[in-house]
């Protein structure tokens, strides 16, 4: 049921108006009439504002109202009222001026059966413009707010397409497109080539389900610029229920998107940085701390928060030093520096600290920032440095560096106080040999041992250095007098001498021990340590394990040693190194089955020196393998010039040095001077000494088999005079025993020496191999070689080692002679 309807009734006559009245109610119409009977009454009714009237029922003749200009009136203040005549019989004319005038339909007195419908269709029609006239002001005010809006506004129809039939101005702001350029289209256009497919059919799927939705996507502007597009869409439904358009808000949040970014990598940088980060106020007191903080401090974060930043501190730092920080930071706006803090646990650690002022857009400071990183590490790797520039890495005893500060400090104590000191030089005996033998993780371990040992037989005020290699150097302070360093030597002796432990390995190892006094045998570092190294190097020549004390004849011996491997250098570039060559016969028959390469130097002033002499020298000076490559070439060229001269001397024997083993390139040094020099691999017998052989034995294999392979034969020199395993011995690709010139010497008189001729003799001929006898020199010798099953020897018994220039004649005698048995 509908409310009552408020009647204006404008009637001056009463009896039509309870007329009027009685009819409205017989009518059941919920209804309130007031008369108005004159222009008074009527202005009264219309001024109230307590009652809205919902329709006007007025008569036409009235005393004292113009009915045609009072009906213009209401049409001006009361719009939304209709007003219906109530009258007798009236002329057309009068009908059409009053329809124009407003009026919304006429009733006659004489018949009110038509009232209550034209009443209802008044209102009814009212109520209609009314809503009309509402929802137009609604679009208007919509219009104007869509077309002043900063967001984006975009309608479609919700056909299968969406085409867009409405974009409001903000539009061609956000993407660049006019609106002639973006009506009739769907808004996919603006998605690229990376379009977020997940949110696509997201929203897919809402739509067409009718829904409304929201996302974020990314699209681009005309221009191909990206902005990020903050998408609402909502469904607009018909009064029958389907959908007929959809709503679209468009808002460029790019950026806040950006800052939002930025923000968060800043915050990322913050949680994530290595380094610990605070935030104070103007105070000092924290605000905020990132992960790195807790970190490195121990505080938790909330362990921190509003605390002041006195907390971190060490009390390793004076006030005056806070004091500059604060003053440097308030006049500069930063300070940096290292700083000794406390963590939680009570642990001083070193860090070092940025601190920043920040501003706000005004200038004014509203904050301080701090950035700090634990360079305790940085501390230590410092510390390490130095000791590791001052320190032997593998003993960690001090350096040739450090020593040398140590001894010219003891020097000049010495020297205010007048007191002595004694420097110990000390090289481990055959050190070379177990590196060889074991390899040098074996002998690391050995010298780290050592060190240990020598550590223990001094006092703490004394110093034991490593110089590299198995040296070491002893520097005794305070010595009373020579015979205090001697007991110290012999200290040491006896230390070493107790047997080493090395993987399950007892290793036993000897020292030589030179030893000079200060100020007697040097005032200086340098003179001191050269002094007992010449003192050393006296020891070992003597025969090794021991010590000696410095004296000027050493002195000497080490100058003239200098001087011979200066000369050595130059020996080869001055075609000062020779070979002499001795022949290798057959014992029987005197056949000429090989010869021997011997090196010599003709020394410009020393004259004719035999190998013993520099050999050693060349072997620690690095020259060996520059001369070794020398003998082998030119070994094999004088091979080939006799063969091309018809002289044929079987074998040409080449001693190689160990150290040319050792390196490796020794095969392809032999295949390259056989093809240089168009020798046949037959003809060459290359010697390796029995010591390094066995030292080297899982090394040396491999390379002796190459070297067979191709077609040379290999000989052991000096046999016997070695440690040789058997086991090892039957693997090795040799074909000859040399038995060396010591045991040969004394044969057959000497028992011993007979005996171990004997035995190598009979262990070549049960292993199928060669053996040939050195230093022959008596028919006895040769009589008891044969006798033992030894049929090749060398010696001066047949001929000396020689230069090719005087032993070619002999070999073409010899030749000569082999090949005709009566001949001479």
């Amino acid at each position: 049921m509908r409310n009552a309807l408020n009647i204006l009734v404008i009637e001056d006559n009463e009896q039509d108006f309870r007329l009027l009245e009685r009819h409205l109610a017989r009518s059941h119409l919920n209804s309130t009439c007031t008369q108005a009977g004159n222009a008074a009454a009527l202005a009264e009714a219309l001024a109230r504002t307590d009652t809205p009237w919902h329709i006007i029922l007025s008569d036409y003749q009235l005393p004292d109202i113009d009915i045609r200009r009072t009906v213009a009136q209401l049409a001006r203040s009361h719009p939304d009222t209709p007003v219906i005549l109530v009258s007798g019989t009236i002329g057309e004319e009068t009908a059409v001026d009053l329809l124009r005038a407003g009026v919304a339909d006429f009733v006659s007195k004489s018949n009110l059966t038509r009232l209550v419908p034209a009443i209802d269709r008044a209102v009814a029609a009212a109520a209609t413009r009314r809503a009309r006239q509402h929802a137009e002001r609604e679009l208007q005010l919509r219009d104007r707010a869509l077309s002043a809006a900063v967001n984006g506004v975009i309608i479609t129809l919700a056909d299968d397409d969406m085409p867009v039939v409405y974009v409001n101005p903000a539009i061609e702001r956000i993407t660049g497109y006019p609106a002639s350029e973006v009506l009739g289209r769907n808004c996919r256009f603006l998605q690229g080539d990376d379009r977020d497919q997940a949110d696509i059919a997201r929203i897919h799927d809402a739509l067409s389900r009718g829904d409304a939705c929201r996302a974020v996507l990314r699209n681009y502007r005309k221009d191909g610029s990206l902005f990020w597009n903050r998408m609402s869409i909502w469904p607009v439904k018909a009064p029958q229920g389907h959908t007929t358009h959809f709503v679209g808000i468009q808002e460029d949040i790019t950026e806040q998107r950006q800052a939002d970014e930025r923000l968060r990598q800043a915050a990322a940088v913050f949680d994530s940085s290595t380094e610990g980060m605070m935030i104070t106020d103007l105070s000092a007191n924290i605000i905020e701390v990132n992960r790195a903080f807790v970190e490195i401090t121990g505080y938790e974060h909330d362990e921190v928060i509003g605390q002041s930043t006195r907390l971190l501190r060490s009390g390793q730092h004076p006030p005056a030093f806070y004091q500059a920080l604060w003053r440097s930071l308030l006049d500069t706006g930063q300070w940096r520096g290292e700083v000794w803090n406390r963590r939680k646990n009570g642990e001083i650690y070193p860090e070092w600290l940025t601190l920043s002022t920040v501003l706000d857009d005004a200038g004014e400071p509203v904050f301080y920032a701090g950035v700090f990183s634990d360079i305790t590490s940085v501390k230590q790797s410092a510390q390490q440095l130095e000791h590791l520039a001052h320190h032997d890495p593998l003993t960690d005893l001090p350096n040739r560096m450090l020593l040398n500060a140590r001894l010219h400090h003891a020097i000049e104590h010495a020297t205010r106080s007048g007191a002595s000191l004694a420097v110990l030089f000390l090289d481990l005996d055959r050190f070379k040999n177990i590196n060889d033998v074991y390899g040098h993780p074996f002998g690391d371990q050995l010298l780290r041992q050592v060190a240990e040992r020598l550590r223990d037989c001094v006092r703490l005020d004394d110093t034991v250095a490593r110089l590299g290699g198995d040296e070491f150097v002893v520097l005794l302070e305070e010595v009373k007098e020579p015979h205090s360093a001697a007991l110290v030597a012999e200290k040491i002796q006896l230390a070493l001498n107790q047997p080493f432990a090395i993987e399950l390995r007892e290793q036993f190892v000897t020292a030589s021990i030179g030893i000079s006094i200060f100020p007697r045998d040097g005032t200086d570092a340098a003179d001191l340590i050269r002094n007992a190294d010449a003192a050393m190097y006296q020891v070992k020549e003597g025969g090794r394990f021991g010590f000696a004390f410095y004296t000027p004849e050493l002195t000497r011996k080490a100058t003239e040693r200098v001087r011979l491997e200066n000369d050595l250098h130059k020996a080869l570039d001055l075609d000062q190194l020779q070979l002499h060559y001795q022949p290798q016969v057959d014992l029987t028959s005197g056949r000429i089955t090989g010869v021997e390469a011997l090196l010599r130097w003709q020394h410009p002033t020393r004259g004719l020196l035999y190998p013993p002499a520099f050999i050693p020298i060349a072997e620690e000076s690095g020259l060996m393998p520059r001369i070794g490559r020398w003998i082998l070439h030119t070994a094999c060229r004088q091979a080939r010039q006799w063969l091309d001269a018809g002289i044929d001397v079987g074998r040409i024997g080449v001693n190689i040095a160990a150290s040319q083993l050792r390196r490796g390139d020794l095969v392809a040094l032999t295949r390259d001077t056989l093809a240089e020099t168009g020798l046949p691999a037959a003809a060459l017998e290359l010697e390796v000494t029995e010591g390094f052989i066995m030292q080297q034995a899982a090394e040396a294999i491999p390379r002796l088999d190459a070297l067979r392979q191709l077609g040379a034969a290999i000989a052991i020199d000096d046999f016997g005079t070695g440690y040789s395993s058997l086991s090892y011995l039957k693997r090795l690709p040799i074909t000859r025993l040399k038995i060396d010139q010591s045991f040969v010497r004394d044969i057959p008189g000497d028992k011993d020496d007979a005996a171990i001729t004997r035995a190598i003799i009979a262990l070549a001929n049960s292993m199928g191999l060669d053996v040939i006898a050195e230093g022959v020199e008596s028919a006895e010798q040769v009589a008891f070689l044969i006798n033992e099953g030894c049929h090749s020897g060398q010696g001066h018994r047949y001929c000396a080692a020689e230069p090719a220039s005087v032993l070619t004649p002999w070999l073409q005698q010899h030749c000569r002679h082999a090949a005709d048995p009566a001949a001479g």
